[in-house]
């Protein structure tokens, strides 16, 4: 069972679920839509290793859901903040990272933020590592985001659209129950919004990502699912080629539902050399 604690700076409470008493510490950050409790999974094989910190990201879980963010979003310092002041709260130095789908791409923006703060950072179906014309366009302009406002009330009109796509082969199966799934009530409608809004200064700067990475010798490990239809196994060639030596890219037989304790162990693995130099 995990013990739930609250992570609180400048006025705004996450919710933080712990797990393992390792005495290397791992700040966990889960995808949309869920919380904390997605990397109890990672436990049982990284907990005598890790003390896992697996937070509750804003509008998700236990965490506050801070009002009028999506006109004034996070900046990158002021989110890097609240995780620092957490690491220094806790009496640490240094934490290493993970991150899974949208954490993944606030894990890059911790790392390209405060690299001095955070270790080894691990990025399983990260979001953030191409580039999304659409949504740059839609969160970046005032009309953009009264269309993502008048699309809470009325969704109609994108679900015949993602149908249609569908139906023309232009989307799989798996994204089209993903889109559906994901905006088929107001409250999920309203949490994209909020979401989407408020972190949209946060990534996905791949370029600034790895200059960070080769500047303070960083080590990144990539875990791609080869069946994933969200994040493609090929998302991350990029970020290898930019960073070399610095980020290795980990190809697993299984789709984006990633955080599994099959994870947990390979994860462990790629520790053993740490755990024999310790």
């Amino acid at each position: 069972m995990a013990a739930l604690v609250f992570s609180e700076h400048d006025g705004v409470r996450l919710a933080v679920r712990r797990y393992g008493r390792g005495h290397r510490h791992l700040i966990a950050l889960h995808g949309f839509g869920r919380d904390g409790s997605d990397m109890a999974p990672l436990a049982p094989a990284l907990g005598s290793f890790y003390t896992l910190h697996a937070f509750d990201l804003h509008f998700h879980g236990a965490s506050d859901h801070p009002q009028g963010r999506a006109e004034r979003p996070f900046t990158p310092e002021e989110f890097a903040a609240h995780f620092v002041a957490y690491v220094d709260q806790n009496g640490l130095s240094q934490a290493d990272l993970l991150g899974y789908s949208l954490g993944g791409r606030l894990v890059m923006a911790l790392v390209r933020e405060q690299p001095q703060r955070f270790g080894r950072a691990f990025l399983v179906a990260p979001d953030g590592l191409t580039g999304r014309p659409w949504y740059r366009a839609l969160a970046g302009y005032t009309a953009g985001r009264y269309l993502y406002r008048v699309f809470i009330r009325h969704a109609g009109g994108f679900h015949r659209m993602v149908d249609v796509l569908h139906a023309m082969g232009a989307i799989s199966a798996k994204r089209h129950r993903f889109l559906i799934g994901q905006t088929d009530t107001t409250e999920k409608r309203e949490l994209l919004h909020d979401v989407w809004l408020s972190y949209r200064k946060l990534g996905p700067g791949t370029e600034v990502f790895a200059r960070t990475l080769l500047q303070h010798g960083k080590q990144v490990d990539l875990i791609i699912g080869a069946r994933d239809r969200i994040i493609p196994p090929t998302v991350g060639d990029g970020l290898v080629s930019l960073a070399p030596g610095c980020v290795r890219k980990h190809v697993r037989d299984e789709g984006h539902a990633l955080l599994t304790p099959e994870l947990g162990e390979f994860l462990a693995r790629l520790l053993e050399p740490i755990k024999k130099g310790a």
